[in-house]
């Protein structure tokens, strides 16, 4: 078997993990570090759960295939837009320009229309190297943030945990994304379920140590920032440099998860009519009054409604040539 456009399940979690960590940045400042937990240790196992059973066989096509495809293109693409708006406005925010959030927009989507162009197996191996680039970024930042941290800060009294357990599920259930086409892993490369446990859980550790080095640093404060993350890094280095480097190498994540969100409209020009309907959306700012939590939400309902579908010999819910 020719196994070259074979698609790697540690390529695929690796991808899942730089997605997942796109969310946890820009939730950090919501989320309590200590509920964040409960949502982890609850998520990652029945999240580990659904990835192993629909990575068994195709998904049934049918009646409720029709309506999960309907689901997944529709939502992605506001996604899309959301996940390009954000980032383009992180960077223009950080970069210390103004009124170039629509070229902003644009110049993102050049690189994710150009990831989306080409095969799955070609946009996934490229993100287990993104991967690796970043385990290099989150070491420095926390070398530098772990110093800055006012144990204090991580204790604040009175606020509610459900939201914060809710979205740290959420971030992990990213996953959801990968469901359409997880059996498409090459049976050669395939790691068991010890592997895609051990992600989802590297996930939802990471994304909690975002919101725990958030807290500590800024303290309650980081609840009324504009993804606060980045702010953290300007705290500790005493510099706006700071906070634009790690805003721009962040980027790695947003392009991932922007690249991924195609994925799910298949082969083809899909993935391109992905990108368009984004960047529309994107450049309207259609999604900018929605709740924060709608995003972790509706990664916990595709989860929810792929692992309900009806088992079958039908086709996959996205096919790919």
């Amino acid at each position: 078997m020719n196994t070259r456009h074979a698609l790697s399940l540690r390529q695929v979690l690796a991808a899942v993990t730089l997605a997942g960590l796109s969310m946890g940045a820009a939730q950090a400042g919501q989320m309590d570090w200590k509920w964040s937990l409960v949502g982890v240790a609850v998520s990652v196992p029945l999240l580990t759960w659904v990835m192993v059973r629909v990575g068994k066989g195709p998904v049934y096509q049918g009646v409720y295939g029709v309506v999960l495809t309907a689901v997944y293109t529709s939502w992605s693409a506001l996604t899309q837009g959301h996940v390009l708006r954000q980032a383009a406005s992180r960077l223009e925010i950080t970069g210390g320009s103004q009124g170039v959030l629509g070229w902003m927009i644009l110049l993102l989507a050049l690189p994710v229309a150009w990831m989306s162009w080409g095969k799955p197996a070609a946009f996934f191996r490229g993100g287990e190297i993104y991967w690796m680039v970043l385990v290099a970024v989150l070491v420095a930042v926390g070398l530098l943030a772990i110093p800055q941290v006012n144990v204090s800060y991580l204790w604040p009294q009175g606020e509610g945990g459900w939201t914060s357990a809710v979205t740290a599920a959420g971030t992990v259930a990213v996953a959801a994304w990968v469901l359409p086409y997880i059996y498409k892993v090459s049976p050669q490369r395939r790691e068991g379920v010890g592997a895609v446990g051990r992600w989802l859980l590297l996930l939802g550790v990471l994304a909690v140590g975002l919101a725990a080095l958030t807290r500590g640093i800024l303290g309650n404060g980081a609840a009324g920032l504009s993804q606060p993350f980045f702010v953290t890094t300007g705290v500790m280095g005493e510099s706006a440099r700071t906070e634009g480097l790690l805003s721009a190498l962040w980027l790695i994540c947003d392009l991932v998860w922007a690249g991924l969100l195609t994925r799910v409209w298949g082969s083809g020009k899909g993935p391109l009519w992905c990108v368009v309907i984004g960047v529309a959306i994107a450049l309207t700012g259609w999604t900018d009054g929605w709740p924060s939590m709608v995003w972790p939400i509706g990664n916990l309902a595709l989860a929810l409604l792929t692992v309900a579908r009806p088992q079958g010999n039908g086709r996959i819910v996205v096919t790919y040539e």
